[in-house]
């Protein structure tokens, strides 16, 4: 039973990682460590403090997920493994960007090699949901409206791999304040939960929400501020693809819009900021992210990451109560 799974699955998650996370924390600080190499020296100034924090933080949240996932095989063995590769394919490219960053005097894999390395594993991830999404004929999918037959494949994989790459990218971009990206994820992870309990056939995939949810409750215990780990990007490219196989596997990937809302302002905020330089050599923010131009202002983390929190808790719950 799809609830049997969540209720035991998300308890695993949450008390395996509060169990595991100072063990694995003291085997990080004592090869793995952040560096603060932005390109910005003033905030590299401002985030001084945090020189020396435990990374890869994301490792906790992994062991955590995959012990939470397996009450799950049981009941759904194709979502859950899914969601399992999912998890340990994204991580270990986002710990390979984070073991160059920490042991290697570079600011990690190039811009090229990680955006083609999530290419690639969400190309495969992509054609893996579309076969899982096949095995639900009563689920009305937006995008298989459009259109008919063979084609929808052809369509379907590269809209996934966008949605796939945008997310890991977006939830990366948050990750800059103790708890913010944490907090955040914890409330898409549950508005996904929430939309996909109420269709039948996908409660499987709100089973999977809720234990990723538990799994980053128990890493936000530490990551909070100030924090003892940060998750890196072994812990933020797994979280935003994990959660864009929810989304993609349930037929909610645009309900990512605004139950992800933080995701989306802190993406669209380096857009702006990159393409207005380009054309007018000017900035619209300080520095983005949008909450790097607030940690210029002078303003506490604390309040930032609060604020953040709040406006991620208010458009998800209007997304629970609004969307069809």
């Amino acid at each position: 039973m799809e609830w049997q799974a969540l209720i035991i699955g998300s308890a695993i998650a949450l008390v395996w990682g509060l169990i595991s996370g100072p063990g694995m924390i003291r085997g990080l600080k004592r090869s793995l460590r952040e560096r603060i190499v932005s390109d910005s020296a003033r905030l590299n100034q401002l985030h001084a403090g945090k020189q020396g924090t435990p990374t890869m933080g994301g490792v906790i949240i992994f062991v955590a997920f995959v012990a939470g996932l397996l009450p799950l095989f049981r009941t759904s063995l194709s979502i859950a493994s899914l969601l399992m590769l999912t998890a340990v394919s994204f991580c270990l490219l986002g710990a390979a960007d984070d073991w160059i960053k920490a042991r290697r005097q570079r600011q990690g894999l190039t811009a090229r090699q990680k955006l083609l390395g999530q290419i690639i594993l969400s190309t495969i991830v992509a054609v893996l949901i579309w076969q899982q999404r096949q095995s639900l004929p009563d689920c009305n999918y937006f995008l298989e409206n459009l259109v008919a037959g063979s084609a929808r494949m052809w369509i379907f994989v590269p809209w996934a791999v966008l949605v796939l790459v945008a997310v890991s990218n977006s939830v990366n971009l948050t990750d800059g304040l103790d708890g913010l990206a944490t907090g955040c994820s914890i409330v898409t992870a549950g508005v996904l939960a929430v939309l996909a309990w109420r269709i039948p056939e996908t409660r499987f995939v709100s089973a999977g929400a809720a234990i990723l949810a538990s799994a980053l409750m128990a890493f936000l215990f530490y990551n909070r501020h100030p924090a003892k780990v940060f998750m890196g990007d072994a812990g933020s490219l797994q979280i935003g693809a994990v959660l864009g196989v929810l989304a993609l596997a349930s037929g909610n990937e645009l309900a990512l819009l605004t139950g992800g809302l933080v995701f989306v302002v802190e993406t669209l905020s380096v857009i702006l900021q990159v393409g207005w330089y380009r054309r007018t050599k000017r900035k619209i923010l300080l520095c983005s992210p949008l909450h790097n131009h607030f940690v210029f202002q002078g303003i506490s983390e604390r309040r930032i990451v609060a604020a953040f929190w709040l406006v991620a808790a208010a458009s998800g719950l209007a997304t629970i109560l609004l969307w069809p």
